[in-house]
């Protein structure tokens, strides 16, 4: 190797570490947390070219009859973006309407605000729990139907069981709007058959609608520079999948097992609140009328020690220390659960801690060194189900 292919071979180095920075290193987030599968772009954006791809369809209401169904489309050959788009007349409170050309898919809109599902259900048979997905779409199709919770055409298959997904959708992976859209058309199915799928916020989901924009992968950067248009606007209160997202529980309770983001920390038993105010409140949070502060927001709302921030169970912060027994037992109890299921603080597999009264879920998806996995609660007994078809038993 001469000096000159030397060179080049650094350079081509140093452009990987560019692009990928984190792959196989620990990034402190400002949340205190540490991961190595935090995915944050801090290359150039206009060096980017994907291949060809079209986003949406995206659904803006102008008024209480009219719609722009639109799409965002890019071409790889001539590096560039251009809009699709169709104003829609809506003559009743619900309508599904077709996909534009080269989209075979249906969407249903509702016109006025979406209503909030409940948060607690009883004598529930089956439930799949899903981690963060963080857009890694072509993973979660894979997952959901080797848990046979899908057909093949991606239809609702799963008869009256329940699907909970721990929250995080967004950010990081490049297919958030094709993992929203099959949440949300799975979601409506689910309840059509008795069935339901538990959508739970997390704190990316909260970020976006908050205007925060840091994590998104870099297709979106792109995308949004632009068109000159900030991430999160597609995602307002305005907007179709806005409207629904503000309407998402960020808990819920099923049998006597709790689904939670972060987790329940003791200083919500000090606070004393319900499941159904933890989901009013944070639900309040996130719409524009709230009448409260950003600092109001962070104190009341948002402290070290909400469900979706908290990271207890696993690590200590300058807020907190990991729950100890007596801690955890006393949030049990309060809840009249026994066992917690909760995200965002990585693992490498699906683990039972505390002698099985919590449940850690957010297994990262899209790396090759780790099996994507989701867990299975038939009855009494708990499974885990790989990407690859493999089922394991979790004793």
């Amino acid at each position: 190797m001469n000096s000159y292919q030397y060179a080049k071979y650094l350079l081509f180095l140093l452009c990987l570490c560019v692009l990928f920075p984190l792959s196989a290193q620990k990034k402190k987030l400002s949340s205190g947390a540490f991961s190595k599968y935090d995915k944050v772009f801090r290359g150039n954006i206009d060096d980017i070219n994907l291949p060809d791809y079209s986003d949406g369809p995206h659904f803006s209401w102008i008024d209480s009859k009219e719609v722009r169904m639109w799409y965002v489309d890019h071409s790889h050959e001539e590096n560039n973006i251009s809009i699709r788009e169709k104003r829609l007349k809506i003559k009743s409170d619900s309508v599904q309407v077709k996909g534009l050309k080269g989209d075979k898919n249906r969407y249903w809109l509702r016109r006025g605000d979406y209503p909030v599902q409940k948060a607690e259900f009883g004598n529930v048979d089956k439930i799949l729990v899903v981690g963060d997905v963080h857009g890694e779409y072509d993973n979660l199709i894979k997952l959901l139907k080797e848990a046979k919770v899908v057909d093949e055409e991606l239809n609702w298959s799963w008869s009256d069981g329940h699907v909970v997904f721990i929250g995080d959708i967004f950010d990081r992976g490049d297919k958030v709007t094709e993992s929203l859209y099959l949440i949300k058309k799975l979601q409506r199915q689910a309840k059509e058959n008795k069935g339901r799928l538990h959508y739970l916020l997390g704190n990316h989901e909260i970020m976006v609608l908050m205007n925060d924009a840091r994590y998104i992968a870099p297709k979106y950067k792109k995308m949004s520079k632009r068109l000159m248009i900030n991430y999160p606007r597609f995602f307002k209160e305005d907007t179709e999948l806005g409207k629904w997202l503000r309407s998402l529980n960020s808990a819920v309770k099923i049998n006597d097992l709790l689904f939670v983001h972060g987790g329940i920390s003791p200083e919500m038993i000090e606070k004393d609140m319900s499941l159904k105010e933890i989901n009013e409140e944070i639900r309040m949070s996130l719409q524009p009328d709230h009448g409260k502060t950003q600092a109001e927001l962070m104190k009341e709302v948002y402290f070290p020690g909400n469900p979706l921030w908290y990271r207890g169970y696993l690590m200590k912060t300058r807020n907190y220390s990991i729950i100890t027994d007596e801690e955890l037992d006393k949030v049990l109890n309060y809840y009249k659960v026994k066992r917690i299921f909760f995200g965002h603080t990585e693992v490498e597999t699906i683990r039972f801690l505390k002698e099985g009264r919590l449940v850690a879920m957010n297994v990262p998806m899209g790396y090759d060194e780790i099996k994507s996995q989701v867990l299975l609660i038939d009855g009494d007994k708990y499974y885990r189900i790989f990407i690859d078809g493999k089922k394991e038993s979790i004793e």
